[in-house]
């Protein structure tokens, strides 16, 4: 990934999003499941996850926020803002501090 542009979920709206380069089935298996997991840690756990995302320009976006739900076609954030799933990179994770 060359430059990434961080972005607020409020910018969402305003921004034109491209598909990723996500190839080959085992690719994006790895990727649907981390949008379940992704989805679980938003909501049970109520944490965000970082998302990036291929922005329309080629150019990689990356977003933290917390997940809501999925479906096949779209991830969806919170007040109904929602991203095609084609446009997710990949979902990074972060470390919990052990309690």
């Amino acid at each position: 990934m060359d430059q990434i542009q961080s972005i607020s979920r409020e910018e969402l709206p305003h921004i034109s999003l491209g598909t990723a380069p996500v190839v080959g089935d085992e690719a994006r298996n790895a990727r649907w499941r981390d949008l379940h997991r992704a989805t679980f840690i938003g909501n049970l756990r109520e944490e965000k996850v970082t998302f990036f995302l291929q922005g329309g320009a080629k150019e990689v976006l990356q977003l933290e926020t917390t997940l809501w739900a999925c479906t096949p076609e779209w991830a969806v954030f919170k007040e109904g803002q929602r991203i095609p799933v084609e446009s997710i990179i990949r979902v990074a994770f972060h470390q919990a501090s052990e309690e």
